[in-house]
């Protein structure tokens, strides 16, 4: 996006800009979303047994999603001194690329998860694929300079309340036992290991689990958005008052 109030609040940032403006990364967040988009539905699609596990889709996404890597993280490796506004944009990367990675996780290693899906899977995985649109048109309103995205980062963020309801009650109630073996913990800004190399267990407790962790990130890229939106509203007001 060429966004002439976001570039400003860069510019109060560092009076140089030598850098891609900030409207450059968000149109790479952008298209990771889309991404994002097209794995949760392709996973849902798998989940549901509309797709099988070993569809040339989902491992054409899962390549597309490691050229996309590559390129956004090359473009943000160049950025010399980075500031605290580029730092987001890396979270917000980061967040994006594991929930897609998850994604994949999910949809390649069903069969091992579980023997079957069952409602409250199919509808964890609607509430995943909605955030995820949630997201990628927020983002999409950002491009255009719009302070609406706010709106959609909210709607991503409610997600983890909206997962919670569709947990199985016994779930809720369950603790850990020594023999699960969980996907190892998300943050929302440290970079993790690939869970792709992760093989997944057989208990459905682990799925759950695993979609949970992808709800988590799409709240922390939220998070992210909301802000950017909130600021690009303030900078908004601030020329109108001028």
């Amino acid at each position: 996006m060429a966004l002439t109030p976001i570039s400003k609040i860069v510019r109060r940032v560092r009076p140089v800009v030598s850098v891609p403006e900030l409207a450059d990364f968000v149109s790479m967040i952008d298209r990771q979303a889309r991404l994002l988009v097209k794995v949760a539905t392709t996973a849902s699609e798998i989940i549901e047994g509309k797709e099988s596990a070993h569809a040339v889709r989902l491992l054409e996404l899962e390549q597309r999603r490691e050229e996309l890597k590559r390129r956004n993280y090359a473009a943000l490796d160049s950025i010399p001194n980075p500031t605290p506004r580029i730092d987001e944009i890396r979270s917000t990367m980061d967040a994006i690329d594991r929930a897609a990675a998850r994604l994949f996780v999910t949809g390649r290693d069903f069969h091992e998860w579980s023997s079957e899906s069952d409602e409250a899977i199919r509808r964890m995985m609607t509430v995943i694929r909605n955030a995820a649109g949630n997201l990628q048109h927020g983002y999409a309103q950002l491009r255009k300079g719009s302070s609406a995205a706010e709106f959609d980062a909210h709607e991503a963020i409610g997600c983890k309340d909206a997962i919670d309801r569709h947990h199985p009650l016994a779930l809720r109630e369950t603790t850990t036992s020594d023999q699960q073996c969980h996907l190892p913990p998300v943050a929302q800004v440290a970079p993790k290991p690939d869970p792709t190399s992760v093989v997944g267990a057989s208990c459905q407790e682990d799925l759950y689990a695993n979609l949970n962790d992808i709800v988590e990130e799409l709240v922390g890229a939220g998070i992210i958005l909301r802000n950017w939106s909130q600021r690009l509203a303030t900078d908004l007001q601030g020329r109108r008052d001028e």
